[in-house]
């Protein structure tokens, strides 16, 4: 009796490190095809070092010809930045924003405006003050030079109002 219970407790030990190793295989594939999918979004926020100042002089660069810079607006209520430095090949940048909404509001106070501001390393270029309508708005930047880099500001009158946002800058 005791024989056959110490061969079956063997045999299910036998068993377990390879059921374990298989799982693990199924468990690391299944993991590596989510990772790939993932977007890179940059939040930014008041409160943070990302997004509360400009880009400094030794901030990466993020090349808008390879990929959209995604962004998060996060509980703003005066002027955010993006938190790399910008470049186009395409002689254009353009601004996105959706879901845009008052997460606090003071009453009387404007609540769907936002300006968009483009900026190189020596200042502002140009500027572009839009009504948000369904939580939407964008911009288009044009005559921007393939190779330099630039930034962008988001910007809200400073009445009170406490704002988010999501959306992508591209080229």
């Amino acid at each position: 009796m005791k024989r056959r219970f110490l061969s079956i407790v063997l045999g299910v030990c036998l068993l377990i490190p390879s059921t374990t190793v298989f799982a693990s295989e199924v468990e690391d594939k299944e993991s590596v095809g989510v990772e790939s999918q993932v977007e890179d979004i940059h939040y930014l926020t008041e409160d943070l070092t990302r997004g509360s100042k400009k880009p400094g002089a030794n901030a990466s660069v993020h090349n808008l010809s390879t990929s959209n810079y995604n962004y998060q607006l996060t509980d703003f209520g005066y002027r955010l930045y993006t938190d790399k430095w910008l470049t186009s090949s395409s002689g254009k940048i353009s601004v996105s924003l959706s879901n845009f909404k008052t997460i606090e509001e003071h009453p009387g106070a404007t609540k769907n405006q936002i300006t968009f501001r483009l900026y190189d390393s020596s200042g502002l270029i140009s500027s572009s003050k839009k009504t948000v309508y369904g939580g939407s708005a964008s911009t288009t930047f044009s005559n921007v030079k393939s190779g330099k880099k630039y930034y962008v500001a988001f910007e809200v009158p400073t009445n009170g109002n406490r704002y988010s946002g999501k959306g992508y800058i591209s080229d």
